[in-house]
């Protein structure tokens, strides 16, 4: 179908606020339904009139249903956006790529720059002959025999992180924040081995520049300066959002990767930025030359120290940085000279120049470390329009019909008062219908949200009524139970139901609450399968506790979604909220609540063998499976005892889930323990990951 199509069976379609044409469909259906027994279809007949009422109701049910989403959302200073996640809540993800854990580092206050490599070093060793995996030798022991049966382990996922500091914040309590965020962070089975703040190490300059006529010498000096400290150690600057969606860039693009503090990182300029391992004089020199100003570099060298302890020019065209530092522009040991037409005109400006470049440096210091905290869209403020109100269409009536306010005479016979009564009563059928509209409209914020653990998914209300109807008179219930008889009415029509909180109003909730997961691309059908049938649970049913883990699975999906690949933070105690997303992803898609089901989740990398362990002798590992038992693999321990884990079928729902939950790149093995087993597991892996933390912490400084 076409565009001009589209168009056309739009407009084509009927609007229920037009009631000209409400009454015209309702005189139809009139005519086909009772036309042989009902001919007087005038506007005097009491059958129209009635029919024109219920349409200027219908008119005003449609208008409110037009109403602005953040209107119908808003009611009683509710957050209309609960249940609605903004875009720098449900897009960014934790750190997947190395340049993800850059900005991670670079978004430490205090950080200049940083860079991450890959470790490529033997940790330990493998004999295929004896399927023995040992550690390498240490403390000065001798390396055994080299044999075609050993080979090299080296260990995947692990990293080296650099840190380019600046400013007045000591480069120790700098380390010591990167290495926290970036343990918050983890991936799952990678780690770091080392954190470092790289040392300066500065290089002097000589040159002589041929500049043009400039009536701000100073200024021009200060350019160079500037450009040659930007060359040898390039800054990350942080973007605002506007700025970034002036670029062109997309919402989705800007929220992928790890949410940051002070702004947004542009990932093309953070991969043009590489670490100085070495500065060549011809990129000093073009560097030089992009200042407006300068019109010729006559000449450009490094200096070195000489015998006599004085610095002098050198020939060198190349200057090696060491692997453990970072290029400094050495300003105060610099001679960098100004000409013009062969006569110098730096020498009375030189301390201005100085001053202005380090004016200049700490403006840019500021202005990347102030780029202000992460932007989100500006939701669109909710205005409460008193969706539910309903008034009885019965106040809308002629005075002749005695139905409104102003009732009947005293004269009116009973006959006729009856009549009146007989109206009233075939009237609140329709108003009735229509009230619950209204409350169903008011409350399509729940229907769509799962803060709230009730199961309600059909609403009512009774019929407002300020006293002079006298609708009470007509209800065959007391009015304080009239509401509860109406949610029961509502909720059930069948009347099968004993207790409302239960079925069949939770299945109708789990419905929307699976259309919700949709939209996460989400789903519970196998986990909600394997409910089907099962035994109440501490007093709640299949349904209910369907409707209860999918509501906590929505609840935590930012996290989930965000950390669905990072391990937890071995620098801090375990606990429920310290846990690796997997394993909360987990916990979740199976509702795993109760502490008896708890599985541990074992990262091999974390066993590896580490530096200054004298007791690594013996073998690490006998009847070794594979030769690197440490790299991409984890291993899940699960208490085979557990009531719902005898289930066959669950526990085969639950290797099934963890094969498919589990990141692409891992390889994930599933252990069931006895309770006996699983004792003994629990004390060794305590004493063990409390070993290994104060191990890390002391390799950390922290």
């Amino acid at each position: 179908m076409d565009d001009a199509t589209k168009l056309l069976a739009a407009a084509a379609a009927p609007s229920p606020l037009d009631y000209a044409l409400l009454r015209s469909e309702g005189l139809q259906h009139l005519r086909r339904l009772g036309g042989r027994l009902w001919t007087d279809h005038n506007a005097h007949d009491p059958g129209i009139t009635i029919l024109e009422q219920l349409c200027y109701v219908l008119t005003d049910l449609s208008y409110r249903t037009h109403y602005e989403l953040p209107d119908l959302l808003t009611s009683e200073g509710e957050d209309p956006y609960a249940s609605l996640y903004s875009p720098a809540r449900i897009l960014p993800t934790s750190p997947v790529t190395i340049a993800d854990l850059r900005k991670v580092v670079i978004d430490v206050p205090g950080v200049n720059n940083a860079w991450i490599e890959l470790v490529d070093e033997p940790s330990a060793t493998f004999d295929e002959f004896r399927k023995e995996v040992s550690a390498l030798p240490v403390d000065g022991r001798a390396a055994p025999a080299p044999s075609p049966n050993v080979s090299e382990i080296r260990i995947k996922g692990l990293y080296r992180v650099w840190i380019h500091i600046s400013g007045s914040r000591s480069g120790e309590a700098i380390r010591r924040e990167a290495t926290q965020r970036l343990h918050r962070c983890r991936g799952l089975s990678h780690d770091f081995d080392a954190i470092t703040v790289l040392a300066p190490q500065l290089v002097p300059l000589s040159a002589t520049l041929e500049i043009e006529a400039t009536e701000d010498p100073a200024a021009l000096l200060a350019t160079v300066y500037q450009r040659i400290a930007a060359y040898m150690a390039p800054a990350m600057p942080f973007h605002t959002l506007g700025e970034m969606l002036q670029r062109g860039q997309r919402l989705d693009e800007l929220f992928e990767g790890p949410l940051l503090n002070q702004g947004f990182i542009d990932s093309q300029e953070l991969a043009s930025i590489e670490r100085r391992t070495s500065l060549r004089v011809s990129d000093l020199i073009d560097t030089i030359m992009s200042v407006p100003g300068v019109a010729a570099v006559k000449s450009l060298h490094f200096l070195a120290v000489a015998p006599d302890g004085s610095l002098k020019p050198t020939r060198d065209w190349l200057f090696s940085i060491g692997s453990d530092r970072i290029p400094q522009f050495d300003l105060p040991s610099s001679d960098i000279r100004l000409e013009r037409r062969g006569l110098r005109v730096d020498l009375g400006v030189r301390d201005a120049a100085r001053d202005l470049f380090r004016a200049r440096v700490s403006d840019d210091v500021s202005r990347l470390q102030a780029a202000g905290s992460p932007d989100d869209l500006r939701r669109q403020r909710g205005r409460d329009r008193k969706v539910a109100q309903y008034y009885s269409v019965q106040q809308h009536f002629p005075s002749a019909y005695g139905i409104g306010p102003a009732g009947l005479s005293q004269a009116a016979t009973a006959e006729r008062r009856a009549q009146a009564k007989q109206l009233k009563a075939y009237l609140m059928f329709y108003d009735q219908l229509l009230a619950n509209h209204f409350a169903q409209l008011a409350n399509v914020g729940r229907l769509f949200s799962f803060g709230d653990e009730t199961s309600d998914s059909y609403f009512s209300q009774p019929v407002m009524d300020d006293g002079t109807l006298g609708l009470d008179a007509l209800r065959v219930s007391a009015p304080a139970e009239h509401a509860a008889v109406l949610r029961r009415i509502t909720e059930d029509p069948s009347g099968t139901s004993a207790d409302l909180d239960r079925k069949p109003t939770a299945r109708r909730r789990n419905r929307f609450l699976e259309h919700l997961l949709a939209r996460f691309g989400e789903q519970f059908r196998d986990y909600a399968l394997s409910q089907a049938g099962a035994d109440t649970r501490n007093g709640i049913t299949p349904d209910e506790q369907l409707a209860h883990d999918r509501r906590a699975f929505l609840r935590d999906y930012p996290r989930i979604g965000r950390d669905r690949g990072t391990g937890f933070n071995y620098l801090e105690p375990p606990s429920d909220a310290n846990i690796s997303g997997l394993e909360l992803r987990l916990r979740r898609k199976l509702g795993i609540s109760d502490p008896v089901e708890r599985f541990y989740l074992v990262e091999h990398v974390l066993l590896r063998p580490i530096a200054g362990d004298v007791n690594q002798h013996a073998p690490l590992f006998g009847a070794a499976q594979v030769g690197d038992p440490y790299s991409l693999q984890i291993t899940l321990v699960f208490p085979q005892e557990a009531p719902r884990y005898t289930n066959p079928d669950f526990r085969q729902l639950v290797e099934q889930m963890v094969l498919e939950e589990t990141p692409a790149h891992l390889t994930a093995h599933i252990l069931w323990m006895n309770n006996d087993d699983m004792r003994a597991f629990e004390s060794a892996y305590v004493a063990w990951l409390q070993q290994w933390r104060d191990h890390r912490l002391t390799d950390f400084g922290i």
